[in-house]
């Protein structure tokens, strides 16, 4: 990730995004809290469709917890699921 610093003098990423502690402690926080709140309702609202009382809301709660890490993870690595994305160390003679 490349830092760069605009005319405001504030430090920007290459997507244009601040780049601090503050705020990389901010995405970090809400991209872990986001994913556990999602996930925990998701599962309490098949619960309650389904009558499978805490099985899906323990369920949901994990997963989301693991997605809220595995954003955390392309955050930091720079690798995104956005369209468009392709691997650049990727051998260009491998065949899909």
């Amino acid at each position: 990730m490349q830092v760069r610093q605009n005319q405001d003098g504030k430090r920007k990423d290459d997507r244009g995004l601040p780049v601090g502690a503050g705020a990389i402690m901010g995405r970090v926080a809400t991209e872990l809290v986001a994913g556990v709140i999602v996930g925990a309702f998701i599962g309490w609202m098949l619960d309650n469709w389904l009558g499978t009382s805490p099985l899906f809301l323990v369920l949901m709660f994990f997963l989301g917890a693991m997605a809220g890490m595995l954003n955390v993870w392309r955050m930091f690595s720079g690798r995104g699921l956005a369209v468009g994305y392709f691997d650049e160390h990727r051998d260009s003679s491998e065949k899909e």
